[in-house]
């Protein structure tokens, strides 16, 4: 990448970007979030006064700093603040608890984690964060009840220590900016080493995608501990000289009506939200917006059609991964329908066959990766070098999903060549998952494993091995909602006797697959017992 590129990302950096931004137009609105404005000069000033904050903790370039935070301004500029301090982020999903929530702290080594007052009972099921974090900020005031052996700090002190006059560490496009956890397939989740490129990368080529000019408005609800949010809407907007319209959360009644009051030209979304507004009753206000297009993932051709007919707009699909970013998108002219799309510019994407060759077209074989320009995939997993080695065998990035690639480029989706499951945009690790479940009394052991949802994407069902022990079902779901995220909760629960196995004694998860949802399934919905959210 030559030097007129990289000055195109601002150097390299998000940093680099918003302060570029920053100087080319000060005044235009950056972000939105409930009826106020921040301008490109507010947020760059935002992000240099919380960089000053974590130097002035005595923090050191390459150091970890966690977000642990709900969709509001403040997530935003700690997250700009943590590159721009020359620290490494990341990101804790706001449904974890007890050890899913101390998990990606312990592992990334973070120094220090930001979070508010209404997650404060979540970090309370931690009993005993590790030693490497000293310093928990609180952003909406220090709570009564707080976490024990670690120094707890208020938004305005943290912010109030920070000397305006810091001379920021340079940061280059190579260095790390993040460390992602991703759920594993049959292990733990694995810790994702980012270099800074790759989410300028991801932002620049959705902005291409999306057709995005200054003027466009892109409104979300995601998560912004997800990418989704955070890059393909938030990163894509900077580079774009965009607005970012942030919301804090998805209700399926209430989602039009937002964007419709925020004046949104674009959005995007997940399947399983696309399904649940199409149920919401039909108005004469269904038209009434300004949205021209939606990214979607997945949209099912017959959601997609009756989605787009419904609401007068165009929904993109696209393809990526934490490892190595969304690198297919369907293209606005000219797509089809079903397909995933064709590969981005900085991509290169094949389809191979178990020798590690090149398929034919609409031959199906695993889809496999490598890039055109350096630092724009992941530069390792965290600490695991065999799994790095392990995905990157032959030099390119397997990515564990079957697919074909038709003579005109375009990518289509196939199957899964392992046990991954994926509910409501989260990937969640079946191993883990089964460690909690088995952890009940009477439980031998657990198989979990993908039944399909009325909404789409998964549904988890956990057959239990019970070896003729009765189970109490809501204790069981009562155990479940305490150890695991909400998202990871099973839907269903089956107890047979002894789990299907191979001759070398593995689970036969395919077989389970097969029966589905059979008679004797419990489903916890059905019997109304409800899950609580974090916040």
């Amino acid at each position: 990448m030559n030097e007129t590129e990289l000055r195109d990302f601002g150097g390299g950096t998000l940093s680099g970007l918003i302060a570029a931004r920053a100087g080319q137009a000060p005044g235009n609105v950056a972000l939105v979030f409930e009826g106020t404005d921040y301008s490109y000069g507010d947020i760059d000033a935002a992000t240099s006064r919380v960089a000053a904050g974590f130097i002035a903790l005595g923090l050191q370039p390459d150091q970890v700093a966690a977000t642990f935070l709900t969709n509001r301004p403040e997530y935003l500029f700690t997250s700009w603040g943590i590159g721009r301090a020359g620290l490494i982020g990341t990101s804790v999903n706001t449904g974890f608890k007890a050890a899913f929530l101390v998990a990606p702290i312990e592992r990334a080594e973070a120094a220090v984690l930001v979070t508010e007052r209404r997650l404060g009972e979540a970090l309370m099921t931690v009993e005993t964060f590790p030693s490497t974090l000293k310093t928990i900020v609180f952003i909406d005031g220090v709570p009564d009840r707080r976490p024990a052996g670690v120094e707890v700090v208020g938004w305005d002190e943290f912010l109030a220590a920070g000397d305006p006059d810091t001379v920021f560490p340079t940061r280059g496009p190579g260095d790390t900016g993040a460390i992602s956890f991703t759920s594993g397939t049959t292990g733990r989740s694995k810790g994702v080493v980012s270099p800074n490129l790759m989410g300028l990368m991801m932002g620049k080529e959705a902005a291409a995608a999306f057709r995005l000019r200054p003027a466009d408005r892109l409104y979300t609800c995601m998560p912004l501990f997800h990418g989704m949010a955070q890059v393909t809407t938030g990163v894509a907007a900077l580079y774009a000289g965009s607005t970012i319209i942030l919301s804090r959360g998805f209700s399926a009644s209430g989602w039009w009506d937002e964007i419709r009051a925020s004046g949104a030209t674009q959005s995007s979304a997940l399947g399983s939200m696309l399904h649940m507004v199409l149920a919401q009753p039909p108005s004469d206000k269904d038209r009434d917006h300004k949205v021209t297009r939606i990214f979607a993932a997945p949209a099912p051709a017959d959601i997609l059609y009756r989605f787009e007919r419904r609401f007068g707009v165009h929904l993109i699909e696209g393809y990526g991964s934490t490892e190595i970013k969304n690198c297919i998108y369907n293209p606005v002219e000219g797509r089809k329908i079903g397909a995933m799309g064709k590969a981005t510019p900085s991509s290169i994407i094949e389809v191979h066959n178990a020798e590690g060759h090149r398929c034919a077209a609409g031959q199906v074989g695993e889809l496999v990766y490598r890039p055109r320009v350096p630092n724009i995939m992941m530069k390792e997993y965290f600490r695991e070098p065999e799994k790095t080695l392990e995905g990157m065998r032959g030099l390119w990035w397997h990515t564990g999903d079957m697919a074909t690639e038709d003579e005109d480029g375009f990518f289509w989706f196939y199957d899964r060549t392992s046990d991954r499951l994926r509910r409501r945009g989260e990937n969640i690790s079946s191993m883990e998952l089964e460690g909690v479940v088995t952890g009940f009394p009477g439980i031998a052991e657990t198989a979990a494993v993908a039944v399909r949802s009325d909404v789409g994407e998964d549904e988890v069902l956990a057959v239990i091995e019970t070896r003729g022990v009765e189970i109490d079902w809501p204790a069981l779901v009562a155990h479940c909602a305490a150890k695991m995220p909400r998202f990871m909760v099973p839907r269903y629960y089956r107890a047979v006797a002894v789990l299907p196995r191979t001759p070398t004694g593995k689970v036969q998860k395919n077989d389970l697959r097969a029966q589905g949802l059979t008679d004797d399934t419990f489903d916890h919905v059905a019997a109304g017992i409800e899950i609580q959210r974090n916040v």
